[in-house]
């Protein structure tokens, strides 16, 4: 096997719980309010379902799903009538981007619709809306509108959809999200859903992201956990050079890439850090280079954990992502088979039934299709 590399630094992070081109985002959220008739919120983007296959079909046969996040809304009074489906863009009108329509109202292909009161509708949780009505057959790469529509209001309902804030985030034009009262209008947000093919394959918004949650773990090194950190598992044989993360940094710690995580972990890369080198003005993100194990070969289909440990009794605090469902693991990067792990001594064990995901990932460059016969760029 030869693993090729570029001239130039081409460094891949892998792990973190981010879409391509997404920025890191931490607890920014924004929830949208359908607080009365005819008003919709609707997030836009090409689909990319997991492992690159395609296409799949997303229909009524209850099988199907629509994930989305419902903040702290009302949904209680039975003359409302709610929709979250699956539309066409709308390619002849606007900016801004919006799904086919007729005045408001969305031409949804599949649709799960609700009544006030009758359920199916959490507040402060991920969603997962079952589709009753229609089917839909996408590609890879078509350009798809996720509707979250109210026809019709009773008494004082209003359904919180919640998006990511971009934080000057590059790429803010596509995937988008909108809204409609009486007109169109765009939204500073990044899109926070997926869905779910009848054959079960998962589908995002390339560049989108997908949480029901985030949240953060602070510990030192007299705490009765002493290393967090993420399962990374790459589907092809590369370098891993050193670590990302996103983290309060209060204390020196060291960044450590094991083998054999769930078995006897075995420190293959290192580097350490000491607090007084990097920005350390509440939560940033940062990288950092191996300095032991510096280009560690990574094998494909093989299992490794990144982990922080700190090595000071001052506080570290590593942020998190928690997904609705922990198939929405396959929204990162290569995250496949990959979710939080922790560890005091011995094998690593997993966090929150493989739901969650640290801000924490590797540097890797070069890459090997297992042909033996050159290299190739990387990509999940």
């Amino acid at each position: 096997m030869t693993i090729a590399e570029c001239s130039s630094p081409e460094f891949r992070p892998v792990g973190m719980p981010m879409r391509n081109l997404s920025p890191f985002l931490l607890t920014n959220t924004t929830d949208l309010g359908l607080g009365g008739t005819n008003v919709m919120a609707y997030m836009i983007g090409q689909i990319w379902w997991e492992g690159g296959g395609g296409p799949h079909t997303v229909d009524n046969t209850l099988l199907s799903a629509i994930g989305w996040y419902n903040g702290n809304g009302t949904f209680n009074n039975a003359g409302t009538s709610f929709k979250v489906g699956l539309a066409s863009v709308d390619t002849s009108n606007g900016p801004n981007g919006r799904p086919v329509n007729s005045t408001g109202t969305p031409t949804l292909d599949v649709a799960a619709v609700y009544t006030g009161g009758g359920g199916g509708v959490t507040n402060n949780a991920w969603n997962e809306s079952v589709p009753t009505t229609g089917t839909k057959t996408i590609a890879n790469g078509d350009l798809v509108a996720v509707c979250f529509y109210m026809a019709t209001r009773g008494g004082s309902d209003n359904v919180q959809v919640r998006g990511i804030s971009t934080n000057n985030a590059f790429n803010s034009a596509m995937p988008q999200v909108g809204i409609y009262n009486a007109g169109f209008s765009g939204q500073n947000l990044f899109t926070n859903c997926a869905i779910r093919a009848s054959d079960g394959a998962r589908g995002y918004f390339i560049g989108g992201q997908v949480s029901a949650a985030s949240s953060s773990q602070t510990w030192n090194n007299t705490s009765g956990t002493k290393e967090y950190g993420n399962i990374i598992q790459l589907p092809y044989a590369c370098k891993a050079y050193g670590a990302i993360y996103v983290a309060g940094v209060g204390a020196p710690f060291d960044l450590v890439l094991y083998s054999d995580p769930f078995g006897t972990p075995t420190a293959q890369a290192s580097v350490s850090v000491d607090e007084n080198t990097v920005f350390s003005s509440g939560t940033t993100s940062s990288a950092a280079m191996f300095t032991t194990g510096f280009g560690y070969s990574l094998a494909a289909n093989t299992p490794y954990a990144i982990a922080m440990k700190p090595t000071s009794a001052g506080n570290m605090t590593l942020q998190y992502f928690s997904f609705g469902v922990a198939g929405h693991q396959t929204s990162v990067p290569c995250g496949d088979n990959g979710y939080a792990v922790s560890r005091n001594t011995g094998a690593f064990s997993a966090q929150n039934s493989q739901k969650d995901r640290f801000w924490l990932g590797l540097l890797v460059g070069g890459g090997d299709t297992g042909g033996g016969g050159g290299g190739a760029m990387i990509g999940c």
